[in-house]
């Protein structure tokens, strides 16, 4: 489920963990930040500001089903950020339920990996 401010994400995160309590072994979270510097080919670049297109949105839709078909989670709730990014802004927010930690990180990893492929 992608929400669309941090407060829904807060507010989904509370509400599914409510619900599936009992089945839940794990919650593991990521948050993403503009650094003060981008990698490309193993080089650091300055920025000074981040610009992500509202079409991430779709992408993010299209990565988290496919996690969920992938992997063995209870749900997953994100976040994403569009627009002009300052340095320290939050990019995103992910929040992967699991009965078990390894599929957990499996799928966060996923997840994130995916994503960063349309930054």
């Amino acid at each position: 489920m992608i929400v669309k401010t941090l407060e829904d994400y807060e507010k989904e995160k509370e509400r599914v963990f409510s619900e599936l309590k009992g089945k839940v072994g794990c919650v593991l979270e990521f948050h993403g930040y503009v650094r003060e510097y981008s990698l490309k080919n193993g080089k650091k670049y300055e920025v000074k500001s981040l610009f992500i297109s509202e079409s991430i949105i779709f992408h993010l839709e299209e990565v988290l089903k496919k996690a969920k078909e992938r992997f063995e989670i209870l749900a997953v709730i994100a976040y994403h950020n569009t627009g002009e990014l300052k340095i320290g802004e939050k990019i995103s927010s992910i929040a992967v339920f699991s009965s078990h930690r390894d599929e957990a990180y499996q799928a966060l990893e996923f997840i994130v990996s995916e994503i960063k492929k349309f930054h």
